[in-house]
C-alpha cells in the first residue's frame, strides 16, 4: 500500500516478452502453490527441519518485501478477458494481488524453498510428478501474466540466498 503512493514504479520487461502466450488455465498449477505452501508445515516429523522451512520462508519474505520497497516493479501490459471457471480464480488473484510485488519473484522463491521442502519426502513416480507439476507453477508466473521475465531469476536468486542462509544441519547450541 505504500507502494501505491508512489510515482517512481518502474517495470523491467524486454520487448520480446509480449510474444510470451497468455495460457488462461495455467491459473490452475500458479495458484497450486498455497495447497503446497499449507501442506508444506505438515509433512515429515522432525522439528529441525520445519524450522530450517521456516527461517528459508522468512528470509524470502524478508528480502522479497526489501526490494519491493526500495525498487518496486509493475507488470506493464494487460492481461486479457478471461471467464468461466479460470475467469473466477483470476478475480480471486486479483484481489489479493498487489500489482507491485514483481521483481524478485514470490512465487519462485517460494516454490524453490518449497520444491526442496517436499523433494526430501518423495520417492519414485511421487518426485518425478512432483518435479513436473513444480516445473509447471514455475513456467506459470510467464503464462499468467503475472511476472515479467526478469522477475523469475531474481526470485530464484533470492531463494538460493535463503537456502545459502539456513544450512541443512545446524550446528549445536
Amino acid at each position: 500500500h505504500l507502494t501505491a503512493m508512489r510515482h517512481d514504479i518502474g517495470s523491467g520487461v524486454f520487448d520480446w516478452e509480449r510474444s510470451i502466450p497468455f495460457a488462461p488455465w495455467t491459473i490452475v498449477p500458479y495458484l497450486s502453490i498455497c495447497m503446497f505452501f499449507v501442506a508444506s508445515f505438515f509433512i515429515g516429523d522432525e522439528r529441525q527441519t520445519l524450522d530450517r522451512h521456516v527461517r528459508r520462508l522468512l528470509w524470502v519474505l524478508g528480502i522479497s518485501l526489501a526490494c519491493y520497497a526500495l525498487c518496486p516493479l509493475r507488470f506493464t501490459f494487460p492481461r486479457p478477458p478471461t471467464s468461466g471457471p479460470t475467469g473466477l480464480l483470476f478475480e480471486a488473484l486479483t484481489l489479493l494481488d498487489l500489482p507491485y510485488n514483481r521483481a524478485p519473484s514470490l512465487h519462485i522463491s517460494v516454490l524453490l524453498v518449497l520444491w526442496l521442502r517436499f523433494a526430501d519426502h518423495l520417492h519414485g513416480w511421487r518426485r518425478v510428478a512432483l518435479h513436473a507439476w513444480f516445473a509447471l507453477i514455475g513456467v506459470s508466473v510467464l503464462t499468467t501474466y503475472q511476472h515479467h521475465v526478469i522477475d523469475v531469476p531474481t526470485g530464484l536468486a533470492v531463494g538460493l540466498l535463503a537456502v545459502a542462509l539456513t544450512p541443512r544441519r545446524l550446528a549445536p547450541v
